[in-house]
């Protein structure tokens, strides 16, 4: 009998403790995101303009594109750039958008617009200048195939987590280079929500590496050690109650990729844990309440002989589904 009832049992503490992370991550949802469109806020506002001046970026991206298109955009920038004029702390997307609504205004079609005199007339004096490219560039062929690789299967087969390390600590500055390229991962509507904490120090490392429960046998070897976050100030609508984590895990890859490419191994930490643990990680780290936990990064330089798992991948056919050959 007892072999009867146990998987259900188990399977039964298994749903209840989903239930609790669910209920935990609602409320956090609830508590910091923007749903509720507040400009007041410096992120919810600096997250909300991304989105919005984003989908200017796309309107002038389109080589046929619509004289009617992107005025309602343009509108909702107007009233951000003023109110972040009026609080006198202008962030980067602040200034992004008003850079992607000079560009949008000044386009030929829109010269004799009544909208882009109103537009224009709220925005006398606000001069907000950004570092960056903004808006739509030209992108030719030539450009895109500087990154095909000659031997992509070089690059993405001779990557594998490495669980064992040299004692040398990888340089901040390599660090922040692959953080850097990883930025160009996609996020939605360009909002780019993520935070990364990084320590290299041995007692911060030990504290951090106590919550996670897959490190055990080699956590105290780990050179470098980073916390990978998304910004739940960054999502909005309720259909958004699951982006914070996709968006995460495409920057976490992209990462972990970086790093391969400047020749630094790195082992995925999973951070799935309870309420609780996910609780006390983020007070002993000083992690922004905001930020969403998704997992951790074990970096290190690779041994010249190093033992792996073989890791073998699932075939082709159980993976890929060609929706042309549903039959």
């Amino acid at each position: 009998m007892w072999k009867l009832i146990r998987p259900y049992l188990r399977g039964g503490y298994r749903l209840l403790n989903g239930l609790r992370g669910f209920i935990y991550d609602f409320g956090r949802f609830c508590k910091y995101s923007g749903w509720n469109g507040s400009l007041d806020d410096f992120e919810h506002r600096n997250y909300n303009a991304a989105m919005v001046y984003h989908g200017l970026e796309k309107s002038l991206s389109y080589k046929k594109r619509s004289p009617n298109s992107g005025w309602r955009n343009a509108l909702e920038l107007k009233d951000m750039v003023i109110k972040a004029n009026l609080t006198q702390r202008a962030g980067y997307h602040d200034k992004a958008a008003k850079v992607v609504l000079d560009d949008f205004l000044g386009l030929p079609e829109n010269a004799e617009n009544d909208k882009k005199l109103l537009i224009e007339s709220g925005l006398q004096d606000i001069q907000f200048e950004s570092p960056d490219r903004h808006g739509a560039l030209e992108y030719s062929g030539m450009n895109f195939k500087r990154g095909i690789l000659k031997d992509p299967e070089s690059f993405f087969l001779s990557r594998y987590s490495l669980r064992e390390f040299k004692e040398e600590i990888v340089p901040k500055t390599i660090i922040e280079r692959a953080v850097r390229l990883a930025m160009k991962t996609p996020s939605v509507c360009n909002r780019q929500p993520w935070a990364v904490y990084h320590t290299s120090e041995s007692d911060v490392k030990k504290l951090a590496l106590g919550f996670q429960s897959g490190n055990r046998p080699f956590g105290d070897k780990i050179p470098n050690l980073m916390v990978v976050t998304t910004d739940l100030k960054a999502f909005f609508a309720g259909s958004e109650h699951y982006q914070h984590w996709i968006d995460g895990g495409l920057f976490s890859m992209s990462v972990i990729y970086a790093l391969h490419a400047l020749g630094v191994a790195s082992c995925a930490l999973n951070w799935s844990q309870d309420p609780k643990v996910d609780r006390d990680l983020r007070k002993s780290l000083n992690i922004k309440p905001n930020h969403t936990i998704i997992m951790m990064i074990a970096i290190g330089y690779p041994d010249e002989q190093n033992r792996v798992c073989a890791s073998a991948r699932r075939p082709l056919n159980e993976v890929y589904f060609d929706l042309e050959k549903r039959t």
